[in-house]
């Protein structure tokens, strides 16, 4: 299978930016401050593969 650079770059930059979106709105509806104040915690996203 041939990689194609360009979109390889696009879907990176999809998936981070995903994984932003979702940190943004956990800090934000948090009630822990180990979330809130602190930022641990990860996301990730999953397929049913």
């Amino acid at each position: 299978m041939d990689y194609d650079p360009i979109r390889l770059e696009v879907f990176k930059n999809l998936l981070s930016g995903i994984a932003e979106e979702m940190g943004v709105t956990l800090c934000r509806t948090a009630f822990s401050p180990n979330i809130k104040e602190r930022k641990d915690f990860s996301c990730a996203l999953f397929d049913s593969a």
